[in-house]
């Protein structure tokens, strides 16, 4: 989490930072419409950026991965970034309503201006509210959980033509004296990668960018868990993928892509790719359905940054619920090595399956991880008090966890209060949304 707060804060920073050289909010001091509009001006600029980086950011750019964390920590920074760029946008346009429509520039440096931008003011006014109501809109589907995925997916493409015009009306209502300035060369720059960003999301929505085809091989359906395992050969299109990654699959063109962490190693001559999926509801729910053998699906990845790679001398796993498939992964990519350092994997689950935990069993003797079941009705849960007692020197440790939010920020609070550098935990944040 620590990468993205940072992303966040030199972000918006530097925002500010940039408006500060080319206007201020402290100059015309007893001019209270002067310095209203000057204010209009400087949340203009900061919605524009926090919603610019947020398409960005949907894009799923490979280069950002290893400096944010991976693509799950790019879609918390998203998250982010949506909301509080709306939050900027609402206070934007309050404040613009309270100095009038039109912005009157007072500046003399009007001729910096291209002449015709003045006769797009107009358009660059006139759909803004409904634009903004529709954007509230569109946020809060993408916040309420209840509304179902497909429902959220399809609806949230329209930030991008929404995105399109904010960025319209944000250059064409520019100060004058901003075209000369870093303000509005800014402005210009944040327009175009907003733009290209999300025409690129677009492709990513629809299945244009970075698909492999595929076929389902095989299905198993664990009924205690409401889990399915299953496997898919993937064409040769697939680049291959780390354990602890995950993929966008698409079974249903109608219900799009979904997230699914990869529970297989990689082996190039068989092209080969698992995933283990619980019933959570909406898609979920049809999972047997979807993933019935011979169904054609498309597989967009890997991404991720979940890869067990830091160097340390001993390593802590601690998989909650349906959060065992990356270790699963993991495990099953060790099995012809075994692993070459100490590894502990506890699997914190409320319901029990014995196939499945016979399964888990055999992983982990293969791979030489020891292995520590932790029962919620059974033996309570699990807590850094039990981890620690285990693994006496996890202080050596880097720790590895995936599962649900609250297990992971409770483990995280304690590793961290007891002395854990909180650069060596590691935490699966598998939320799209």
């Amino acid at each position: 989490m620590r990468p993205i707060r940072i992303a966040f804060a030199a972000f918006v920073a530097s925002l500010i930072a940039v408006w500060l050289t080319s206007d201020t909010l402290l100059a015309n001091a007893s001019d209270g419409r002067a310095q209203a509009v000057a204010f209009t001006q400087f949340t203009g600029l900061l919605a524009l950026g926090m919603m610019a980086f947020a398409n960005l950011l949907s894009a799923r750019p490979r280069w950002l991965e290893p400096p944010l964390g991976g693509l799950d920590k790019m879609y918390r920074l998203h998250k982010w970034l949506g909301v509080c760029g709306l939050l900027v946008a609402i206070v934007h346009w309050l404040t613009h309503a309270g100095t009038g429509r039109g912005v009157s520039v007072t500046d003399a440096a009007v001729s910096a201006a291209p002449a015709w931008i003045s006769s797009l003011k107009g358009p660059g006014m006139a759909a803004i509210t409904p634009s903004l109501f529709l954007l509230v809109a569109l946020v809060a589907v993408a916040l309420v959980r209840l509304v179902p995925y497909r429902i959220f997916a399809r609806t949230h493409v329209l930030t991008v033509p929404l995105f399109a015009y904010f960025a319209f009306h944000s250059v064409v209502m520019m100060k004058a004296g901003y075209w000369a300035a870093p303000a509005g060369w800014l402005t210009i720059i944040l327009a175009l990668v907003g733009a290209v960003s999300g025409i690129i999301g677009l492709m990513n929505f629809f299945g244009l960018r970075r698909v492999s085809r595929g076929e389902v091989l095989s299905s198993h359906y664990f009924p205690e868990l409401h889990v399915l395992e299953t496997t898919l050969h993937l064409d040769r299109n697939w680049p291959g993928h780390e354990a602890g990654q995950f993929a966008f699959v698409t079974t249903d063109a109608r219900e799009g892509a979904h997230p699914f962490t990869i529970a297989t190693a990689w082996h190039p001559e068989n092209c080969r790719i698992g995933f283990i999926a619980k019933e959570l509801g909406d898609h979920t729910a049809k999972l047997r359905e979807n993933f019935a053998v011979g169904r054609r699906a498309k597989v967009q990845g890997p991404y991720g940054r979940f890869t067990f790679d830091d160097g340390k001398p001993r390593q802590i796993w601690v998989g909650g619920g349906i959060g065992i498939t990356p270790f699963i992964a993991r495990m099953r990519a060790l099995q012809d090595t075994g692993s070459t350092i100490p590894v502990d994997l506890f699997h914190a689950t409320k319901d029990v399956s014995t196939e499945a935990l016979a399964k888990l069993r055999a992983d982990a003797t293969a791979a030489g991880i020891a292995l520590h079941i932790s029962i919620d009705g059974r033996d309570g849960l699990l807590g850094f008090g039990r981890i620690a007692n285990a693994v006496p020197d996890w202080k050596d440790a880097s720790i590895w966890v995936c599962g649900p939010t609250g297990l992971g920020n409770t483990l995280r609070r304690d590793f961290v209060a007891n002395g854990l550098p909180p650069g060596e935990f590691h935490q699966e944040l598998f939320e799209m949304r």
